[in-house]
């Protein structure tokens, strides 16, 4: 018998299974607002916060088929889209930022602690008023008495409040009337940096986000990460890119939570057949996602069409009958919807 292709990975989604259900309240783990620190912690304590960092840092070592495996299963297993949305941004910060664009300095000094855990990585990109788009940003870094000055503000900062390193992207000079970008790894604690309180959005919970102020916030120029002056084309837009080829695998992992748990529910109460193509369906689009982690362009707008089909069907079966939707369903919708405008391929 032929293997299939994600074999190697299955103890790893069972302890993924594991460690989910050790943590689920009453309604479920996918049912709960409340951001799950214990069972962040217990993922960084299995070095899940590292899928991508190289063993000798602490991490797995995995490639991206890995992290997009975890990632999927935490949701199948659970756990909400918002959770994995948080578990994701900050496993792809910590080898983007720290561990391919870092200083030698730099991956000693945190690749450790953000492997296990301790510490949390975000990422400051967009502002008020101006998003991310690049000609608007108007965050800025200088350098003075042998320390780099930073002073703006940031927002929408996935994993802001339980941050404990920021990557701050800001105007160093220009050229060709053109902005240009360095990155900054800036610690919480340091002086000059004003953490924002959580910001209160509708859907993709319990994934916390922020607002950051930097007032003539000092650091060392040693904090600097990638190469000065292209942060954007090298850094910024690299890593928008992983965004958008790893995201669909948080939709697939609630798709396919979500046929498990409607299945049992419905199982007696409409034909068998419905059930099975709702479960196919699902099924299909975690192929697609995870086939689009290798192959990102060819798979896009296939996987955007599976889950809109599936969506349809879902509802076919569930608008007969008295039932108002649940709490949990209520979520899985808004949630699917804010995801696919995200990831949208």
């Amino acid at each position: 018998m032929t293997p299939e292709p994600h074999d190697d990975f299955k103890p790893l989604q069972e302890k993924i299974r594991t460690l989910v259900r050790r943590h689920a309240g009453p309604d479920g783990a996918g049912a709960t607002q409340t951001f799950p620190l214990d069972l962040w912690r217990d993922l960084g304590r299995e070095n899940l916060m590292g899928i991508l960092l190289p063993e000798k840092h602490q991490g797995l070592g995995l490639g991206l088929t890995g992290l997009a495996i975890v990632t999927e299963e935490l949701v199948i297993s659970g756990a909400t889209m918002g959770f994995a949305l948080s578990f994701l941004i900050h496993n792809l910060a910590a080898h983007h930022f720290i561990h391919t664009h870092g200083t030698r300095e730099l991956r000693d000094a945190y690749l450790p602690g953000l492997a296990r855990g301790g510490i949390t990585a975000s990422v400051a990109v967009s502002e008020p008023g101006a998003g991310a788009h690049p000609k608007h940003l108007k965050t800025c870094a200088r350098r003075e008495n042998g320390r780099v000055v930073i002073d703006g503000e940031k927002s929408f900062i996935t994993n802001g409040p339980m941050a404990d390193l920021f990557v701050v992207i800001a105007v160093t000079g220009e050229k060709d009337n053109r902005k240009q970008y360095s990155a900054f790894v800036v610690p919480r604690d340091t002086p000059g940096l004003f953490p924002g309180e959580p910001m209160d959005f509708p859907v993709l919970r319990p994934c916390p986000h922020n607002t950051l102020a930097l007032k003539a916030c000092g650091i060392e120029e040693t904090a600097g990460t990638g190469e000065p002056g292209r942060a954007y084309e090298t850094m910024v837009i690299p890593f928008r890119r992983l965004e958008q080829t790893l995201g669909p695998v948080i939709l697939s992992g609630g798709i396919r939570h979500r046929a498990n748990t409607l299945g049992a529910r419905l199982k007696g109460l409409v034909p068998d057949h419905d059930l099975e193509t709702m479960q196919a369906m699902a099924l299909r689009a975690s192929r697609l996602a995870l086939q689009g982690v290798e192959s990102p362009l060819s798979t896009a707008k296939e996987f955007s069409r599976c889950v809109r089909e599936f969506q349809a069907h879902m509802e076919q079966l569930t608008v007969p009958g008295p039932d108002t939707p649940s709490r949990e369903a209520k979520m899985f919708d808004n949630d699917l919807n804010a995801l696919l405008r995200l990831f949208p391929g």
